[in-house]
């Protein structure tokens, strides 16, 4: 029972201090969000914001978070990546953005933290569709993009009896790389689960766009996000795929001892 203590508290510790350092200075909420982000054993369908999974940062070399505040373009800074086109694009409603790693919430004064069906995402986009963004790639030697997309989980239970629905396509040099289906906030009594997005991007390419759409029922509740979206350059992709595994859960840690 002290070894399980110990592991439990030692990784609780960790996974603060990543987040903590991951998101310091790099775009933080100003308002105090009135839905805070709950950590919980097993999240609820029912309840909004709470959490029981957490993708933790990744920093170091090579990794460049993509931002709309905290960021610099076209050579990325310590915080990341700044979207470099009209920030009136940047989101369908509630804008303008005024915070990275945070919610659309119900505009200005009123921004959350990220979950996404379940997961906790300490760095992120918060928007509202129909949005776009463009990033520009030619400051960095960029090798692939990773992250997830999904609908932010302060629209649930009751948003629009789904919480939103979005689609998100991914464009290099007009190439799409990526498109999701239609993603609902939630399906059959559960949160849609946060959908994983990587590709390569090829040597040389110029610029990066991401297109977020309505689902093709409206815009109505479509409270998206895109989590822990990040470029990362040939000397990063090696420790990423080693160390960013599926998120771990309360439960997976007590199931091992």
């Amino acid at each position: 029972m002290k070894k399980l203590l110990l592991v439990c508290c030692l990784f609780f510790a960790l996974a603060a201090y990543m987040v903590e350092a991951g998101v310091t200075n790099c775009g933080s909420i100003a308002n105090k969000p009135p839905k805070p982000a709950k950590k919980v054993t097993k999240e609820d369908v029912k309840v909004e914001n709470d959490y029981d999974k957490v993708i933790a940062p990744k920093e170091g070399e090579g990794v460049h978070y993509l931002t709309v505040v905290s960021g610099d373009s076209p050579k990325p800074n310590k915080c990341g990546l700044l979207a470099s086109n009209d920030p009136a694009k940047w989101a369908g409603w509630g804008g303008p953005l005024d915070c990275d790693n945070c919610s659309i919430g119900e505009g200005k004064g009123t921004r959350n933290e990220i979950v996404i069906g379940g997961t906790y995402f300490p760095r992120g986009i918060g928007t509202h569709g129909m949005a776009n963004y463009t990033y520009d790639l030619t400051g960095a030697a960029y090798a692939k993009f990773e992250g997830y997309v999904g609908m932010s989980d302060e629209k649930d239970p009751t948003g629009c009896n789904h919480g939103g629905t979005s689609t998100f396509t991914f464009k290099v040099d007009g190439k799409e790389a990526f498109k999701s289906d239609t993603i609902p906030g939630s399906k059959d009594g559960k949160n849609v689960a946060p959908v994983k997005v990587e590709f390569d991007i090829p040597t040389g390419a110029k610029k990066l766009e991401i297109e977020i759409g309505d689902g093709g029922d409206g815009v109505g509740c479509d409270h998206s996000a895109l989590g822990d979206a990040k470029l990362l350059t040939a000397q990063a992709t090696t420790d990423v795929e080693a160390d960013q595994k599926l998120p771990t859960s309360w439960a997976d840690i007590k199931s091992s001892y």
